[in-house]
């Protein structure tokens, strides 16, 4: 019962935390939008890329590892912070390395003014990482959705404020690094934990079979979830990348908004349950129908009001990231499934059947990247969709080896939340055609918004599937902690 309250509890401060980031980094994207030209986005994201890439790598899976023993002595968190460290210094002298090359590769000269400070996210994001690991052991996801709402707050106003003021491209740069730099701040200035001892790696030895096969399996996800952006860049123009990006990052945050505030809270929840395989499953499944729930009429919707929106509040440059937006809405509808089964592969797996399932993952993932590359953009958007179905397919796989919750019970749970979103899409478009061409665009945005909660809503209420009763019962559950303090 205790454990179930930290759980309400940290979904509740996540969820919201994640939410109004979402907010904020959406009106803040908008405005940066109206400033900046697609190649501006096309010319970060390849940095940001390898930036990604070395962040895996600094972390090596042993954050992990941490939150899922019972027991940690101060030594493990001491090491792993200098582990850390070291590693991200290092990568960060490799990426200087590595600059003149790329700036020749994708002819970018900006590039070799833009790298060096870009790259020091890599060091600033591993300062806090022991910070963050201990918050999580101790479901302090108050303070973690705190400082992660400051950070966003006062890197997105350093951002529109630079972008006003001409800088251009470097205001989303100043975005990327001011965001992560406050959030690592607090967490120091806050947090009563220090390293201690003299620099050993010794204690890391009983993690690395765990850590090492996670860092396999992390790193050939990043390498996969972004080298289609790295082609584009190369192969076609910037331009076409800062349209693919900017689909891709505003498909991602809803997602990221449900997916993170869950996942974030469930692991370590789901780690306590490991011994128990029917509590497990009971509550992966209730984890997997309330995200359903909140993420298929969020991308339906999307997808039925992305065009009049960007016609509404952006310059008409940016209308080409429509399909592209639209095709990679419909990725969001595997992401329950596949995370809540990938985090009970991390809790009951040793490691060797993530590695496995990863291998056949990247055969399916390259043969799919060869196929559509070549045919433009648009196909390469209508691969990454298919990856993240294979994906999702071979985690649920994988996990139906620890529980009993076959592939058919978990897919069975999807199907009221696709059929509801696909009623209220087909709402928002029949207000759109009722009114389009009769009135204001941004009324009819209003109208197709306003339908779209309408239909959802009263489907859920008439028919009150499980999703809808366990969003229910926990915001009974938030207000009531909330009026009993």
């Amino acid at each position: 019962m205790e454990l179930k309250k930290h759980v309400v509890k940290g979904m509740a401060w996540t969820f919201f935390e994640k939410i109004a980031t979402t907010v904020i980094q959406m009106l803040s994207g908008l405005a940066l939008m109206s400033f900046l030209y697609p190649d501006d986005y096309g010319t970060i994201q390849i940095l940001v890329v390898f930036t990604s890439v070395c962040a895996v790598f600094v972390d090596s899976g042993f954050s992990a590892a941490l939150i899922r023993r019972r027991e940690v002595p101060q030594q493990e968190y001491s090491s792993v912070f200098f582990f850390n460290v070291l590693t991200a210094v290092g990568m960060y002298l490799l990426l200087l390395a590595l600059t003149p090359a790329l700036a020749r590769y994708y002819d970018s000269p900006v590039m070799l003014q833009l790298a060096p400070v870009l790259f020091l996210l890599v060091p600033v994001n591993s300062l806090a990482n022991i910070q963050n690991t201990l918050l999580i052991r101790s479901f302090g996801f108050k303070t973690i959705s705190q400082y992660t709402l400051w950070g966003t707050v006062v890197g997105s106003a350093a951002a529109v404020g630079m972008a006003v003021a001409g800088c251009g491209v470097w205001s989303l740069l100043g975005q990327r690094l001011v965001t992560p730099a406050v959030k690592s701040f607090l967490m120091w200035f806050r947090s009563d934990w220090r390293p201690s001892g003299r620099i050993t790696l010794r204690p890391l030895r009983p993690m690395l079979g765990y850590s090492s096969r996670l860092l396999l399996s992390d790193i050939t996800n990043t390498i996969y979830a972004n080298i289609s952006e790295l082609f584009i860049g190369r192969m076609y123009t910037k331009e076409a990348l800062g349209y693919y990006n900017r689909a891709k990052q505003y498909k991602d945050m809803p997602v990221s908004a449900v997916i993170t505030s869950v996942q974030n809270v469930t692991f370590p929840a789901l780690s306590q349950l490991q011994d128990d395989p029917a509590k497990m499953r009971l509550s992966a499944h209730q984890v997997v129908v309330v995200m359903n729930f909140l993420i298929f009429p969020v991308m339906f919707g999307l997808i039925g009001i992305v065009y009049d929106f960007i016609d509404v509040f952006l310059p008409e440059r940016w209308l080409p990231v429509v399909p592209y937006f639209r095709i990679l809405c419909l990725s969001g509808l595997f992401a329950p499934l596949s995370v809540v089964s990938y985090n009970i592969l991390k809790i009951k797996s040793d490691g060797k059947l993530i590695f496995r399932l990863e291998i056949i993952k990247k055969l399916i993932a390259t043969i799919v990247l060869a196929v559509t590359i070549p045919l433009g953009v648009k196909a390469i958007a209508w691969g990454q969709t298919a990856i993240y179905f294979s994906d999702a397919l071979l985690n649920l796989l994988g996990a139906g080896r620890f529980l009993p919750w076959t592939v058919w019970q978990r897919l069975k749970g999807s199907l009221p939340y696709l059929l509801l979103s696909a009623l209220m899409l087909a709402g928002v478009w029949g207000v759109r055609v009722l009114l389009l061409g009769h009135t204001a665009l941004w009324v009819v945005l209003i109208a197709e918004i306003v339908a779209g909660v309408v239909v959802y809503g009263g489907l859920a209420m008439l028919f009150r599937p499980e999703g809808w009763r366990e969003v229910r019962t926990i915001l009974a559950q938030v207000v009531a902690a909330r009026f009993h303090k």
